[in-house]
């Protein structure tokens, strides 16, 4: 049964604003609306959203959408509610009165979309209420972290068959957007999917162009990248640190470019976002944090700082770069120091049981968890402050809270959320007789309708408190107060800000054991990262195949051709060339720049003397004896 008179081609148009759909795209969108249960992988920039939330207003009912990033998460409610499309979502970050009346909502049929984090499928305040919801689709997103198998296993994803036990004939759509043979297997198994189509498009894209470069002094070939290269792009690194000193250096080097991490306030991320993705801002160097649910079409080059672990992340992550079809590079630097440290990152990853048996009685002790009992109080997570506290390494403390928090024994909150949320919840006349009684809050409740207009009564909008507090010559904690009253007379929800990281310890100071956190299954784990692990330094290592073979590959496909366009298949490891050879393509390169500045890859396209890796190598001479450089607006030209 569907509830609108609307095919899937006008429901995207009406909501998305697109004509067409993307490859595969309709093909799963009609699999969902059968009822068929459905295994979709595609790639990143495929359009994954799509594939569940068109079919979701096709058809009846709520649509319950499993997801494992709680910033994802709330990114893609605002994005549906700002169309409006009424959505919600529950995790750990919530009070307890928010979830119970979001649930009461999604029971009166008021979502079209609920929103969940794994961890809170078990719970009973879930499970009771679940059965008296009108549901139509179950979305699993990020699929692969049911695998055992998959780079980011979740073990709570293992509950999502209480889901399906109680729902037992709406279909399931599973996606993600990398996974080899063995776990698209595992998906279908542990979500108990039934005959299901498989939709996967190849991990093949051939406007990416992918290098390995071997270099010890990184920082000066970024550079030479961003001058010579055109249009923006994403520099991945693996610490906060290294975002804002490469994003520092390019920026002393009259490049365009901002840090971007997840030690930055939510309101802050947002703008750095917005600005790099409407190109006032060049160049973004980011941690991981960074990139998921983003499709800007025209970024044209990705460049790894450092390693990724895995061959997962590094494809999603490349492939953020040319999803407008357009030629684009993924560069990933090789270096001897890097690969040490990637070895001792993926060591440190998985802490012994000695020492998250130490890190969890620690923070027991510090929080002053009890022996027995509820626990369920939430605490500031401020990493460099519990290091000096508790005398423990912050690698160590960061790994295994992120341990205890997949294992259920804590929940970790890292978003630095510094938004607060209203909906207002009682009748306008409702509002209009609270303030005509009550004098004192008439400056609040006009800044509640004022600045947030008419649909604060239909969906939570989000505000900055310390914007607000100012406004009203209040503290935050005044504000937060007088919002709380309001939250107790029933005119509105509000979920405040939580300013900072936060933890909640779920168990008591007892509950900690090996069987509690499935120890064996931990260790199965670290052994299948380590493999992985291997696998990218083979990629890496490679001199021989084709690099986006290599990729297509190891997620499954059978494929021969190679692509042309990597460092291998261009022969940057065969480009021998005579000293008669390099005189003859240098004098043909100076005075082609001489003649006429231009970029980085127009003079290679322009001079055909020699091969393509002949006439790179001679340039990258001339570049590095500085008889040529890249000027701020990257065109070459001949030092005098």
């Amino acid at each position: 049964m569907h509830s609108t008179s609307l095919t899937i081609h006008e429901i995207l148009k009406k909501y998305w604003h697109y004509d067409n759909f993307r490859p595969l795209q309709e093909d799963i969108i009609k699999s969902a609306i059968n009822g068929q249960d459905t295994l979709a992988l595609l790639p990143t920039g495929g359009g994954k959203s799509l594939c569940f939330q068109v079919p979701a207003m096709f058809l009846a009912g709520m649509t319950i959408v499993i997801s494992p990033l709680i910033a994802l998460m709330k990114d893609q409610v605002e994005r549906l509610n700002s169309i409006g499309i009424a959505a919600t979502y529950l995790n750990g970050s919530l009070p307890n009165y928010l979830i119970d009346k979001r649930l009461q909502d999604a029971m009166d049929g008021k979502y079209k979309f609920l929103y969940i984090a794994p961890e809170r499928i078990a719970s009973q305040m879930f499970l009771q209420r679940l059965e008296r919801m009108k549901v139509s689709l179950l979305v699993v997103d990020e699929a692969h972290c049911i695998s055992q198998w998959g780079y980011d296993f979740r073990p709570s994803y293992l509950t999502i068959h209480k889901i399906r036990e109680i729902k037992k004939n709406i279909p399931c759509i599973a996606l993600t957007a990398s996974a080899t043979p063995e776990v698209q297997q595992d998906i279908i198994q542990q979500l108990h999917l039934q005959k299901p189509k498989i939709f996967a498009k190849s991990f093949r894209r051939d406007n990416l162009r992918y290098f390995v470069v071997e270099e010890e002094n990184v920082m000066p070939r970024i550079l030479e990248i961003a001058k010579r290269t055109l249009g923006t792009g994403i520099i991945y690194v693996r610490t906060r640190k290294h975002t804002e000193k490469i994003a520092d250096y390019l920026v002393e080097n009259g490049i365009s470019a901002i840090a971007y991490h997840g030690g930055k306030t939510h309101s802050d991320r947002d703008k750095i976002q917005q600005a790099w993705i409407e190109n006032t801002q060049r160049i973004i160097v980011a941690t991981n944090a960074f990139g998921m649910g983003i499709d800007k079409p025209d970024v044209r080059f990705v460049v790894h700082y450092e390693l990724p672990a895995d061959l997962e992340s590094y494809y999603q992550e490349a492939g953020r770069g040319g999803r407008d079809g357009k030629t684009a590079l993924a560069i990933a630097f090789r270096n001897k120091i890097d690969v040490a440290e990637l070895n001792r990152w993926n060591e440190e990853k998985y802490p012994t049981w000695e020492q998250v048996e130490h890190v969890y009685f620690a923070l027991c002790n510090y929080f002053q968890v009890p022996n027995e009992g509820n626990v369920d109080q939430v605490h500031p997570f401020l990493l460099n402050i519990l290091t000096k506290e508790l005398q423990i390494n912050a690698r160590t403390l960061h790994t295994s809270v992120q341990l205890l928090h997949r294992e259920g024994m804590v929940f970790l909150n890292e978003e630095a959320e510094d938004y607060g949320y209203i909906q207002v919840t009682a009748s306008p006349e409702s509002i209009f007789a609270f303030k005509k009684n009550q004098p004192k809050s008439a400056l609040l409740t006009d800044m509640i309708l004022r600045n947030m207009g008419g649909a604060v009564y239909q969906r939570e909008v989000p505000f900055l408190p310390n914007v607000w507090a100012i406004a009203l010559n209040l503290s935050v904690e005044e504000l937060d107060l007088q919002l709380q009253r309001l939250v107790q007379l029933d005119l509105i929800t509000y979920q405040p800000a939580t300013g900072t990281p936060t933890i909640r310890l779920l168990k008591n100071r007892n509950a900690l054991s090996k069987n509690a956190m499935n120890w064996q299954k931990y260790i199965f784990l670290r052994e299948q990262s380590d493999f992985r692990l291997n696998k990218m330094l083979e990629y890496i290592g490679e001199k021989a195949v084709c690099r986006s073979l290599l990729i297509q590959r190891y997620f499954g496909e059978k494929d021969n051709q190679n692509c042309g366009k990597c460092d291998v298949c261009i022969g940057r490891n065969k480009e021998e060339v005579t000293d008669n050879e390099f005189f003859t393509i240098q004098k043909k390169l100076l005075a082609h720049i001489a003649k006429q500045p231009t970029n980085y890859r127009e003079v290679l396209q322009n001079i055909t003397i020699g091969t393509p890796a002949q006439r790179e190598k001679v340039l990258r001479y001339l570049l590095d004896k500085e008889m040529v450089f890249s000027d701020k607006r990257g065109n070459l030209k001949v030092s005098k």
